[in-house]
Protein backbone atom coordinates (compact mmCIF):
# COMPACT_ATOMS: atom_id res chain seq x y z
CA UNK A 1 0.00 0.00 0.00
CA UNK A 2 2.59 2.31 0.95
CA UNK A 3 4.83 1.40 -2.38
CA UNK A 4 1.61 1.94 -4.39
CA UNK A 5 1.16 5.87 -2.50
CA UNK A 6 4.38 6.68 -3.25
CA UNK A 7 4.31 5.65 -6.36
CA UNK A 8 1.21 7.52 -7.07
CA UNK A 9 2.68 10.84 -5.25
CA UNK A 10 5.69 10.77 -8.05
CA UNK A 11 3.74 10.68 -10.90
CA UNK A 12 1.60 13.80 -9.71
CA UNK A 13 4.82 15.16 -8.72
CA UNK A 14 6.25 14.57 -12.22
CA UNK A 15 2.99 15.96 -14.04
CA UNK A 16 2.78 19.23 -12.26
CA UNK A 17 2.78 22.53 -14.87
CA UNK A 18 5.20 23.60 -13.57
CA UNK A 19 9.01 22.45 -12.78
CA UNK A 20 10.15 21.88 -9.28
CA UNK A 21 13.38 20.46 -8.53
CA UNK A 22 15.12 19.70 -4.65
CA UNK A 23 18.94 19.80 -4.29
CA UNK A 24 20.57 18.48 -1.37
CA UNK A 25 23.61 20.58 0.95
CA UNK A 26 25.87 19.22 -1.95
CA UNK A 27 23.73 20.19 -4.71
CA UNK A 28 22.78 16.76 -5.22
CA UNK A 29 19.01 16.23 -7.30
CA UNK A 30 17.13 14.40 -4.84
CA UNK A 31 14.10 14.55 -6.36
CA UNK A 32 13.24 16.86 -9.77
CA UNK A 33 10.10 16.17 -11.81
CA UNK A 34 10.01 15.91 -15.90
CA UNK A 35 8.87 19.68 -16.99
CA UNK A 36 12.53 20.75 -14.96
CA UNK A 37 14.21 18.46 -16.94
CA UNK A 38 12.34 19.11 -20.13
CA UNK A 39 12.74 23.19 -19.77
CA UNK A 40 16.72 22.51 -18.49
CA UNK A 41 17.28 20.81 -21.53
CA UNK A 42 15.29 23.19 -23.62
CA UNK A 43 17.31 25.66 -22.42
CA UNK A 44 20.92 24.35 -21.98
CA UNK A 45 20.90 21.21 -24.42
CA UNK A 46 22.00 18.92 -21.55
CA UNK A 47 20.54 17.03 -18.59
CA UNK A 48 20.01 18.58 -15.39
CA UNK A 49 22.60 16.89 -12.90
CA UNK A 50 23.29 19.39 -10.05
CA UNK A 51 22.37 23.10 -8.71
CA UNK A 52 25.74 24.36 -9.52
CA UNK A 53 24.35 23.96 -13.41
CA UNK A 54 21.30 25.20 -12.53
CA UNK A 55 22.55 28.68 -10.77
CA UNK A 56 24.79 29.33 -14.03
CA UNK A 57 21.56 29.32 -16.08
CA UNK A 58 20.21 31.65 -13.86
CA UNK A 59 23.30 34.00 -13.33
CA UNK A 60 22.89 35.06 -16.70
CA UNK A 61 20.90 38.10 -15.21
CA UNK A 62 17.49 37.11 -16.73
CA UNK A 63 14.66 36.36 -14.91
CA UNK A 64 12.71 34.94 -17.96
CA UNK A 65 13.81 32.77 -19.97
CA UNK A 66 11.83 31.82 -23.38
CA UNK A 67 11.72 28.24 -24.98
CA UNK A 68 11.78 27.82 -28.88
CA UNK A 69 8.06 27.20 -28.87
CA UNK A 70 7.41 30.45 -27.99
CA UNK A 71 6.71 29.66 -23.88
CA UNK A 72 8.52 32.09 -21.25
CA UNK A 73 9.58 30.44 -17.65
CA UNK A 74 10.41 32.29 -14.68
CA UNK A 75 12.69 30.68 -12.21
CA UNK A 76 12.67 30.96 -8.55
CA UNK A 77 15.09 29.66 -5.93
CA UNK A 78 14.72 29.12 -1.50
CA UNK A 79 15.95 27.32 0.89
CA UNK A 80 13.67 25.22 2.83
CA UNK A 81 14.53 22.51 6.51
CA UNK A 82 12.28 19.55 7.10
CA UNK A 83 11.08 18.53 10.40
CA UNK A 84 14.29 16.53 11.41
CA UNK A 85 16.34 19.64 10.48
CA UNK A 86 17.67 18.67 6.73
CA UNK A 87 18.07 21.51 4.35
CA UNK A 88 17.85 21.29 0.80
CA UNK A 89 17.73 24.21 -1.87
CA UNK A 90 14.25 24.28 -3.79
CA UNK A 91 13.85 25.69 -7.92
CA UNK A 92 10.73 25.80 -9.40
CA UNK A 93 9.96 27.22 -13.31
CA UNK A 94 6.93 28.47 -13.65
CA UNK A 95 5.00 29.26 -17.10
CA UNK A 96 4.58 32.95 -17.18
CA UNK A 97 4.12 32.62 -21.16
CA UNK A 98 0.54 34.95 -20.90
CA UNK A 99 2.12 37.63 -18.06
CA UNK A 100 5.01 37.95 -20.01
CA UNK A 101 3.23 38.55 -23.59
CA UNK A 102 0.54 40.91 -21.67
CA UNK A 103 3.70 43.09 -20.19
CA UNK A 104 5.01 43.19 -23.97
CA UNK A 105 1.67 44.71 -24.89
CA UNK A 106 2.21 47.27 -22.49
CA UNK A 107 5.78 48.01 -23.40
CA UNK A 108 4.43 48.43 -26.82
CA UNK A 109 1.35 50.75 -25.98
CA UNK A 110 3.71 52.97 -23.58
CA UNK A 111 5.51 53.16 -26.30
CA UNK A 112 2.86 53.98 -28.78
CA UNK A 113 1.81 57.06 -26.01
CA UNK A 114 5.12 58.57 -25.85
CA UNK A 115 5.07 58.60 -29.55
CA UNK A 116 1.94 60.37 -29.28
CA UNK A 117 2.68 62.63 -26.61
CA UNK A 118 5.84 64.18 -29.14
CA UNK A 119 3.03 63.95 -31.77
CA UNK A 120 1.18 66.32 -29.44
CA UNK A 121 3.83 68.09 -28.40
CA UNK A 122 5.02 69.28 -32.05
CA UNK A 123 1.56 70.39 -32.75
CA UNK A 124 0.97 71.94 -29.70
CA UNK A 125 3.97 74.01 -30.56
CA UNK A 126 2.58 75.40 -33.80
CA UNK A 127 -0.93 76.58 -32.23
CA UNK A 128 0.13 79.94 -31.29
CA UNK A 129 1.62 80.50 -35.04
CA UNK A 130 -1.58 78.82 -36.47
CA UNK A 131 -4.10 80.74 -34.52
CA UNK A 132 -1.61 84.42 -35.15
CA UNK A 133 -2.35 83.29 -38.73
CA UNK A 134 -5.81 82.83 -38.80
CA UNK A 135 -6.26 86.17 -37.21
CA UNK A 136 -4.23 88.07 -39.60
CA UNK A 137 -6.31 86.66 -42.00
CA UNK A 138 -9.13 87.15 -40.79
CA UNK A 139 -8.09 90.83 -40.30
CA UNK A 140 -7.05 91.44 -43.83
CA UNK A 141 -10.12 90.30 -45.11
CA UNK A 142 -11.78 93.12 -42.86
CA UNK A 143 -9.63 95.64 -44.10
CA UNK A 144 -10.19 94.78 -47.81
CA UNK A 145 -14.03 94.73 -47.31
CA UNK A 146 -13.80 98.17 -45.87
CA UNK A 147 -11.02 100.04 -48.26
CA UNK A 148 -13.12 97.96 -51.11
CA UNK A 149 -16.22 99.75 -49.96
CA UNK A 150 -14.88 103.28 -49.37
CA UNK A 151 -13.35 102.98 -52.62
CA UNK A 152 -16.73 102.58 -54.52
CA UNK A 153 -17.97 105.00 -52.15
CA UNK A 154 -15.40 107.66 -52.76
CA UNK A 155 -15.32 106.94 -56.97
CA UNK A 156 -19.42 107.58 -57.17
CA UNK A 157 -19.04 110.51 -55.10
CA UNK A 158 -16.81 111.85 -57.00
CA UNK A 159 -18.46 111.41 -60.33
CA UNK A 160 -21.79 112.38 -58.94
CA UNK A 161 -19.38 116.20 -58.42
CA UNK A 162 -20.29 116.60 -54.70
CA UNK A 163 -18.22 118.35 -52.26
CA UNK A 164 -15.79 116.51 -50.14
CA UNK A 165 -16.66 117.42 -47.14
CA UNK A 166 -19.97 115.55 -47.84
CA UNK A 167 -18.08 112.01 -48.00
CA UNK A 168 -18.64 109.70 -45.00
CA UNK A 169 -15.22 108.07 -44.02
CA UNK A 170 -16.72 105.95 -41.64
CA UNK A 171 -15.68 102.78 -43.65
CA UNK A 172 -12.24 104.70 -44.59
CA UNK A 173 -11.47 105.38 -40.79
CA UNK A 174 -12.31 101.70 -39.85
CA UNK A 175 -9.75 100.25 -41.68
CA UNK A 176 -7.20 102.56 -40.88
CA UNK A 177 -7.90 101.86 -37.49
CA UNK A 178 -7.55 98.13 -37.99
CA UNK A 179 -3.92 98.78 -39.48
CA UNK A 180 -3.45 100.69 -36.84
CA UNK A 181 -4.28 98.25 -34.23
CA UNK A 182 -2.75 95.74 -35.61
CA UNK A 183 0.65 97.78 -36.29
CA UNK A 184 0.87 99.34 -32.77
CA UNK A 185 -0.84 96.53 -30.40
CA UNK A 186 1.78 96.19 -27.75
CA UNK A 187 3.95 92.63 -28.32
CA UNK A 188 3.39 91.72 -24.34
CA UNK A 189 -0.50 91.63 -24.85
CA UNK A 190 0.21 89.31 -28.40
CA UNK A 191 2.63 86.93 -26.32
CA UNK A 192 -0.41 86.84 -23.65
CA UNK A 193 -3.26 86.66 -25.96
CA UNK A 194 -0.78 83.56 -27.47
CA UNK A 195 -0.20 82.02 -24.27
CA UNK A 196 -4.02 81.87 -23.72
CA UNK A 197 -4.67 80.72 -27.01
CA UNK A 198 -2.13 77.70 -26.52
CA UNK A 199 -3.97 76.63 -23.36
CA UNK A 200 -7.18 76.14 -25.19
CA UNK A 201 -5.56 74.33 -27.89
CA UNK A 202 -3.37 72.34 -25.10
CA UNK A 203 -6.81 71.95 -22.95
CA UNK A 204 -6.00 73.44 -20.20
CA UNK A 205 -7.24 76.51 -18.05
CA UNK A 206 -5.22 79.16 -17.42
CA UNK A 207 -5.77 81.31 -14.04
CA UNK A 208 -3.71 84.36 -13.60
CA UNK A 209 -4.23 86.65 -10.27
CA UNK A 210 -1.70 89.54 -10.17
CA UNK A 211 -0.24 91.92 -13.12
CA UNK A 212 2.81 91.39 -14.97
CA UNK A 213 6.19 93.24 -14.55
CA UNK A 214 5.62 96.35 -17.35
CA UNK A 215 9.63 95.80 -17.72
CA UNK A 216 9.50 93.79 -21.05
CA UNK A 217 12.37 91.89 -20.45
CA UNK A 218 11.42 90.69 -16.90
CA UNK A 219 7.78 90.17 -18.79
CA UNK A 220 8.84 87.76 -21.43
CA UNK A 221 10.62 85.33 -18.74
CA UNK A 222 7.56 85.04 -16.85
CA UNK A 223 5.57 84.21 -20.07
CA UNK A 224 8.81 81.76 -20.58
CA UNK A 225 7.54 79.99 -17.54
CA UNK A 226 4.45 79.99 -17.58
CA UNK A 227 4.43 78.61 -20.96
CA UNK A 228 6.62 75.59 -19.49
CA UNK A 229 4.76 74.93 -16.43
CA UNK A 230 1.79 74.62 -18.76
CA UNK A 231 3.25 72.12 -21.39
CA UNK A 232 4.91 70.10 -18.51
CA UNK A 233 1.50 70.45 -16.26
CA UNK A 234 -0.35 68.72 -18.97
CA UNK A 235 2.15 66.20 -20.52
CA UNK A 236 3.35 64.95 -16.89
CA UNK A 237 0.59 65.57 -14.65
CA UNK A 238 -2.73 65.65 -16.63
CA UNK A 239 -3.71 68.72 -15.37
CA UNK A 240 -6.81 70.86 -16.23
CA UNK A 241 -5.78 73.55 -14.76
CA UNK A 242 -2.91 76.10 -14.48
CA UNK A 243 -2.50 78.68 -11.36
CA UNK A 244 -0.49 81.51 -11.50
CA UNK A 245 0.13 84.39 -9.19
CA UNK A 246 2.41 87.39 -10.02
CA UNK A 247 4.01 90.08 -7.53
CA UNK A 248 5.84 92.63 -8.11
CA UNK A 249 7.81 94.74 -5.80
CA UNK A 250 10.04 98.42 -6.75
CA UNK A 251 13.20 96.01 -7.46
CA UNK A 252 11.74 92.07 -8.42
CA UNK A 253 9.27 90.50 -9.99
CA UNK A 254 7.62 86.99 -8.74
CA UNK A 255 5.28 84.14 -11.13
CA UNK A 256 4.27 80.98 -9.09
CA UNK A 257 2.96 78.26 -10.85
CA UNK A 258 1.10 75.07 -9.95
CA UNK A 259 -1.59 72.96 -11.52
CA UNK A 260 -4.56 70.95 -10.42
CA UNK A 261 -2.88 67.24 -12.11
CA UNK A 262 -1.04 64.67 -9.72
CA UNK A 263 1.35 65.30 -7.57
CA UNK A 264 5.24 64.38 -8.45
CA UNK A 265 6.38 60.82 -7.13
CA UNK A 266 9.43 62.33 -6.10
CA UNK A 267 12.26 64.51 -6.78
CA UNK A 268 11.37 65.66 -10.41
CA UNK A 269 14.49 65.70 -12.91
CA UNK A 270 14.94 69.07 -14.60
CA UNK A 271 14.97 68.24 -18.97
CA UNK A 272 15.79 70.38 -21.57
CA UNK A 273 12.86 73.11 -20.91
CA UNK A 274 13.21 73.50 -17.00
CA UNK A 275 17.22 73.46 -17.64
CA UNK A 276 17.44 76.02 -20.62
CA UNK A 277 14.31 78.25 -17.70
CA UNK A 278 16.92 77.96 -15.14
CA UNK A 279 19.59 79.36 -17.25
CA UNK A 280 17.21 81.78 -18.43
CA UNK A 281 16.77 82.65 -14.79
CA UNK A 282 19.97 83.24 -13.84
CA UNK A 283 21.52 85.11 -16.30
CA UNK A 284 18.76 87.38 -15.87
CA UNK A 285 20.13 87.79 -12.34
CA UNK A 286 16.78 86.12 -10.80
CA UNK A 287 16.47 82.69 -8.85
CA UNK A 288 14.36 79.57 -9.29
CA UNK A 289 12.77 77.30 -6.85
CA UNK A 290 10.75 73.55 -7.82
CA UNK A 291 9.30 72.32 -4.71
CA UNK A 292 7.49 68.69 -4.91
CA UNK A 293 5.44 68.63 -2.07
CA UNK A 294 2.64 68.62 -1.30
CA UNK A 295 2.72 69.03 -4.79
CA UNK A 296 4.14 70.55 -7.90
CA UNK A 297 5.07 74.26 -7.47
CA UNK A 298 8.28 76.40 -9.36
CA UNK A 299 9.04 79.93 -7.76
CA UNK A 300 10.96 82.65 -10.37
CA UNK A 301 11.88 85.89 -8.98
CA UNK A 302 13.38 88.26 -11.91
CA UNK A 303 14.56 91.85 -11.12
CA UNK A 304 13.09 94.53 -13.19
CA UNK A 305 14.07 97.71 -14.65
CA UNK A 306 12.47 100.89 -13.85
CA UNK A 307 12.51 103.76 -16.50
CA UNK A 308 13.81 107.21 -15.62
CA UNK A 309 11.22 109.88 -15.51
CA UNK A 310 12.02 112.54 -17.56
Amino acid sequence: MNRFWSHSVKEAFDHLPSGVCFFDKNGTVTLCNYQMYRVFFALTGTDLQSLPELQELLACGSDIFLLDDGRAWRFAQEQITTQDGTAYTQVTASDVTELYRRQKELEEDNHKLKEDAERIRRLSANIISLIREEEILSMKMRVHDDIGRSVIATRQFLQQGKPMAELDMTAWKNAVRLLRHENEQPEEQDAVAGLMNAAYGLGIKVSILGTFPEDPSAKEIILSVIRECMTNAVRHAGAKELYVRLACSDQTAYVSVTNSGAAPEGEIAEGGGLTSLRILVKKSGGSMEIKTVPRFELTVSVPVRREEAK
